[in-house]
């Protein structure tokens, strides 16, 4: 009895990819990407800000503890101990203009993408 399927051969593919360029000196591909770039950039990222108007109702200031995580990260520098800080719902705190800032941009938490409310 003879087992079907197991002599089978596997055979490499390979295919070739021929482009041509009609723009010899670039202008034509350089003013294409400038364009994608500045389309990008006016759409702010692709990135969605939060609500105002939430946003000073939900991140509310508390006092900076030794518990308390040490670093904003966005700025990458130390909340310092006794100093007032801005606590998102999600219970990470930033520097106040940092995490203001950020939100302006986008409406999620920079830490661990936690959505706050958009327009």
């Amino acid at each position: 009895m003879r087992s079907i399927g197991t002599n089978r051969e596997v055979l490499p593919l390979r295919s070739v990819i021929h482009v041509s360029i009609v723009d010899s000196d670039g202008v034509l591909m350089g003013r294409a990407l400038a364009e994608s770039v500045l389309e990008f950039e006016s759409s702010n990222y692709g990135m969605v800000p939060a609500k105002e108007s939430l946003v000073k109702e939900m991140v509310r200031m508390v006092r900076v503890e030794d518990e308390d995580q040490k670093d904003c990260m966005i700025c990458l520098e130390e909340l310092k101990v006794g100093f007032y800080a801005s606590r998102m719902p999600c219970s990470h705190t930033f520097h106040g203009d940092c995490i203001e800032n950020w939100l302006k941009q986008s409406h999620y938490c920079p830490i661990c993408r936690f959505e706050m409310p958009t327009n």
